[in-house]
Formats: C-alpha cells, sequence, structure tokens
C-alpha cells in the first residue's frame, strides 16, 4: 500500500488531500499544528495517522522525523503556509512582517524535505511536492502588492529547482505545485476553484510524475507554470 505525508492537513487544500488519498486507499499520515475536527476525521479512511508539525518549531519538525525513522514515504506533500496578512506598502514592510512569513513558506518546507529524505529514499515512487502559487511567477503574476507571499514562493520554487538537481542521482522527483484560487480561509473563499477541484487536478500531476517533469512549476491543470 502507498503512503503519503501531508502537512497542513487539518484543513483547506491539505484536508482535502488526506481525504482524497485516504479515499483512494494510501496510508496517510495527516500532519498538522492543530489536531483534525472530529467531524473531518470521520470522513477519512481507516488507514489514517495524526501527527503534529507546527511550521514555525524546529523541534516539531525534528520529533516528526524521529517518530517517522525506517518508515518509507511514496510521496511528501509539504503544504503547511501562511498568506501575507495584511497588505502592506513597500515603506511599510519591517522584518518582523518578513520574517514568519519566509520561515514557513520557504525554510520550514526545505527544512522538512531535509529531513524527510531517507523516508523518501525508502519510498517506491519518491515524489517530493510542495503547494507553491501563481504569485511565484514573475512573468505571469499582475496582482499588485504581496511581497513577502510572493517572495517567500518564488524562493519556494527555487529550492525545489535546487532539489531536483540535488537529489536527481537517487530518483527524487520535485514538484512545486500551483493550486489554483482556490475557496479556502487563505482567499476568504473567494476562488475559483473548490479544494476538491484543486487537489483532484494536482493528485494527477502527482500521481502521473517522471524523473522529467522534476524541478518545474506546474499546475493542478496539468500545465507548466513559466517562472
Amino acid at each position: 500500500m502507498p503512503s503519503v505525508l501531508i502537512t497542513g492537513a487539518n484543513r483547506g487544500i491539505g484536508l482535502e488531500f488526506a481525504k482524497q488519498y485516504s479515499a483512494a486507499g494510501w496510508q496517510v499520515i495527516a500532519a498538522s499544528r492543530t489536531p483534525l475536527a472530529a467531524k473531518d476525521f470521520a470522513l477519512l479512511g481507516y488507514d489514517v495517522t495524526e501527527m503534529r508539525y507546527d511550521a514555525m518549531d524546529d523541534k516539531s519538525a525534528a520529533a516528526l522525523a524521529n517518530r517517522l525513522k525506517g518508515r518509507p514515504l511514496d510521496v511528501v506533500i509539504l503544504n503547511a503556509g501562511i498568506g501575507s496578512g495584511p497588505e502592506l506598502a513597500p515603506e511599510a514592510i519591517t522584518p518582523e512582517h518578513w520574517e514568519p512569513i519566509m520561515l514557513t513558506n520557504t525554510f520550514a518546507p526545505l527544512h522538512l524535505a531535509a529531513l524527510l529524505e531517507p523516508n523518501l529514499k525508502l519510498g517506491e515512487r519518491k515524489v517530493l511536492a510542495t503547494v507553491s502559487s501563481l504569485a511565484a511567477s514573475m512573468s505571469q503574476y499582475k496582482v499588485p502588492g504581496q511581497f513577502a507571499y510572493r517572495a517567500s514562493k518564488a524562493a519556494l520554487n527555487q529550492m525545489w529547482r535546487s532539489l531536483s538537481v540535488d537529489w536527481k542521482d537517487w530518483g527524487c522527483i520535485c514538484l512545486p505545485l500551483r493550486p489554483g484560487k482556490v475557496s479556502t480561509r487563505m482567499t476568504n473563499f473567494d476562488g475559483d476553484l473548490t479544494p476538491e477541484e484543486s487537489v483532484r487536478g494536482m493528485r494527477s500531476v502527482i500521481d502521473s510524475a517522471t524523473p522529467e517533469m522534476s524541478g518545474l512549476h506546474w499546475g493542478y491543470d496539468g500545465k507548466v507554470v513559466p517562472w
């Protein structure tokens, strides 16, 4: 039975990933800072394990990796992230505003990926996915503002590009994924897609992943997102 670890799995896109992989018969590790609501957990299959993970806490990442020591993971989906919060003009941006966004969206996924490298090596599929954004694209995203968020996701894409080179020798397929504008709490439920639609598309990309796809930014629609 294939296995998948999903961070940020207690709501939104992460929860939908857990639902769909569970329904498909996968072993699911749902990692999140807060537990799943009872009503959501009841919708998941029997082979779902909840674990705690806080992207803002190095010790939390180490504890999660320690619990998973020696366990093969076919797919890892690093979905945990935060938005930019209140919109700020460039002159109003401070290190206090910038740091948690970059830490959560950029450093934390790379740090956890490094800790889980041994697990992916033991897995058969060896897919390392992260939920990025169209906001990461310098050529395609025309919306003003969102300085810290855009920078964090662009840096995330660059790191996945680098991992695709560094980890190519053992077959890791590194996929930054664009989910589309999804109706979740992060978008104030003002989106063009439901979580179900977005995740179905991203799962299709993951399920069909080949080494040639590694290091490119893929949309939920199966199309490459230009840098």
